[in-house]
């Protein structure tokens, strides 16, 4: 090899070993990010493990910052806010509810005053602090009935509330809680950040309990609020920090030298990408594919058709106005009194095969069958719900 193109390669090198250094050296000094709530973090308080595992499942997630904007979000989640919510972002908040989206706040003792004007326009009011331990559901919530314990870090209950139905209890006192709006929106309100950091996601029921708020959100979109962790437009702090200091001087150090060993061997960076070729966006199969994988590992792969069979009720709960907590034959022996007919006696059959797949060990053949089965007669249901005056 010739000895100029070795020149930009040891560079290249050197580079690499300043920013290891650098960065041993800031983590030596106290430039760890374990008290970092973002869903950019991988400390033990961040989110960044809920938010790839989401995207594992085929959600649409991103990052709200720049501006509060929720009109792109189908479920918001707002976790740990370390900045306070004005009352433009509570009305904003409101606003996606009335539309009918779900809000996850998720808080403990050191950040429930800066969601304190959220929470309050909820109705949801901080209680009594709770010590660290082990929360066991209310009632029951989780179609696949896998949620039995969730670990809890110091946090808050809930006050007893006219519209909260608690979720989750400590000794009687409310951890957790969902209040329904009047425009169909629902707000979960968690006293304890543990459960969904990347610390506590993997202890107990932890993931179940964060799968099973996310049963309106199949296919939708999932906002993660980073404005209220400082990446406001104004905001010095956030992503963008991380260039202000001696991280951002060794990265642009390596981007210059990365720029020059390219432009000293007159070589691309990789293979030419074909004209015109598009991005594959995830489907219901890739969906499919991931919660299957999830539940595989417990050997409960029934339990994703336990939750179509939960998402079937709950859609066509919404259109007949039937509780879709009900058993199956009191849910179906309630719809077919407001609609008897073909449409009925496809949504008995259906959820009978969905429970005979949640008994069983399906593949994902049948769970993907099953899925477009739904999807149809969700659609039926949701079409004459549009055509009636």
């Amino acid at each position: 090899m010739r000895r100029a193109a070795l020149r930009p390669l040891v560079l290249l090198v050197g580079a690499l070993a300043v920013i290891v250094a650098i960065a041993v050296a800031s983590a030596g000094i106290g430039g760890s990010d374990q008290n970092d709530p973002s869903s950019r973090s991988t400390g033990r308080l961040g989110t960044l493990a809920l938010y790839t595992w989401f995207q594992d499942l085929g959600l649409q997630v991103h990052r709200i910052s720049g501006g509060f904007v929720t009109s792109g979000t189908d479920m918001l989640v707002v976790y740990d806010p370390t900045v306070p919510f004005t009352q433009s972002d509570v009305t904003a908040t409101l606003g996606l509810l009335r539309a009918g989206g779900d809000v996850v706040v998720v808080t403990d003792t050191a950040t429930v005053a800066n969601a304190e004007p959220l929470l309050d326009a909820l109705g949801a009011a901080p209680g009594r602090p709770l010590d660290s331990g082990v929360a066991r559901p209310a009632q029951p919530f989780d179609a696949t009935q896998r949620v039995r314990s969730v670990p809890l870090g110091p946090g808050y209950s809930f006050g007893p509330e006219p519209l909260l139905v608690p979720l989750l209890d400590v000794n009687g006192d409310a951890a957790a809680g969902v209040i329904r709006t009047a425009g169909g929106g629902r707000a979960y309100v968690v006293g304890s950040s543990l459960p969904f950091s990347n610390d506590g996601l993997r202890h107990d029921d932890s993931a179940y309990f964060a799968l099973s708020l996310l049963q309106r959100a199949r296919g939708g979109r999932v906002g993660f609020d980073e404005v209220h962790h400082g990446e406001g437009a104004a905001s010095s702090s956030g992503a963008g920090a991380i260039f202000n200091g001696p991280i951002g001087v060794a990265a642009g150090l390596l981007a210059g030298v990365v720029v020059l060993a390219v432009a000293v061997n007159g070589r691309r960076l990789g293979a030419p990408r074909a004209a015109g070729e598009r991005a594959v966006l995830p489907g219901t199969a890739g969906y499919l594919s991931a919660m299957g994988n999830l539940f595989a590992r417990t050997r409960h792969r029934g339990a994703v058709a336990a939750r179509y069979a939960d998402e079937l009720k709950r859609r066509v709960g919404s259109v007949t106005g039937v509780d879709p907590h009900l058993d199956d034959a009191a849910f179906i022996a309630s719809v077919s009194a407001i609609d008897a007919g073909v449409r009925s006696e496809a949504l008995q059959t259906l959820l009978a095969r969905l429970r005979a797949l949640q008994a069983g060990d399906p593949d994902e053949r049948r769970l993907l069958e099953a899925a477009r089965n739904v999807d149809d007669v969700e659609r039926q249901w949701l079409q004459t719900a549009e055509l009636r005056p």
